[in-house]
């Protein structure tokens, strides 16, 4: 008379203070459906019997709000949830007669928090070389679970001090995490940039304020990569397959060569002249 009963806890992660809805599916075979009951634990928190009226009843559990309006035969909404309610929630189906047949199913529900924004990530200083010695800095806002961490350099893995974990007054926790690198040649890769941050570093052309002919002659100002090659370090914050954030830095070699003073052509200087007189004087 009763089969395939089932509960999903919609989303099985919900974040805190958010709505929680518990479905539980079943199959009732030539009998209906006499009650069905949500518990947390071994507490009994809702019920929904269709031969009485009204046909639902809620039972007091500490943090547990049911929406009574949002709650049917099948599923019950619990609003505004908290810490504490993380664990096992059951339902339990018990068909009508003749054979009262009854059968429960477990599910758990996990009430989580993530940082307010991405991780935080600071350097000593703005431009490395091969030899310098890499200073850095990444932290995240209070989460629960805590959120891991890790540094990349050009996306490989680079080993690090152990992960500090700071504990806040309302049960969150704070990650923090520090790198102290001495880089190598092999750090650097030619011609790379990092995602997003619009200022032409690592690519050798300028900052684009300069005319066509003196970017073409890579004389601009700016150009991070011209002497070197480009250095993204990246630190990700993790927490399991729920939240993944980054936050990066272009921190490439500056340019090693002097830039040349801003060159007036006359109206009567040819290309050519001003290229014969540039290449002298270099």
């Amino acid at each position: 008379a009763l089969r395939d009963v089932n509960l999903l806890v919609e989303p099985p992660a919900v974040r805190r203070g958010q709505s929680v809805a518990l479905r539980c599916d079943y199959q009732l075979v030539e009998a209906p459906l006499y009650s069905i009951k949500f518990y947390r634990g071994q507490m009994e928190f809702y019920r929904y019997t269709p031969g009485e009226y009204p046909p639902t009843k809620v039972f007091q559990f500490p943090g547990i709000r049911v929406d009574e309006n949002g709650s049917n035969a099948t599923t019950v909404l619990i609003r505004n949830v908290s810490f504490g309610l993380s664990g096992q929630f059951s339902c339990e189906v018990t068909a009508d007669a003749p054979l009262y047949s009854t059968a429960t199913a477990f599910a758990q529900m996990q009430v989580v928090e993530f940082p307010e924004k991405r991780p935080q990530l600071f350097t000593e200083h703005s431009r490395y070389e091969p030899g310098d010695v890499l200073r850095a800095n990444c932290s995240t806002l209070p989460s629960r679970p805590r959120a891991d961490l890790r540094f990349t350099i050009n996306n490989i893995p680079v080993s690090t001090e152990e992960t500090q974990y700071i504990r806040t007054v309302d049960s969150l926790i704070a990650s923090r995490l520090s790198l102290k690198l001495q880089l190598q040649a092999t750090h650097f890769v030619a011609g790379l940039s990092a995602h997003g941050n619009g200022n032409g570093n690592g690519n050798g052309n300028g900052n684009g304020n300069g005319n066509g002919l003196a970017n073409a002659l890579h004389l601009g100002g700016g150009g991070g990569g011209a002497g070197g090659g480009g250095l993204i370090l990246r630190c990700t914050a993790q927490i399991g397959d729920l939240y993944q954030e980054y936050k990066e830095i272009e921190l490439g070699t500056p340019q090693k060569d002097p830039v040349p003073a801003r060159v007036t052509l006359s109206s009567g200087t040819g290309l050519r002249g001003f290229l014969e007189t540039y290449f002298a004087t270099s």
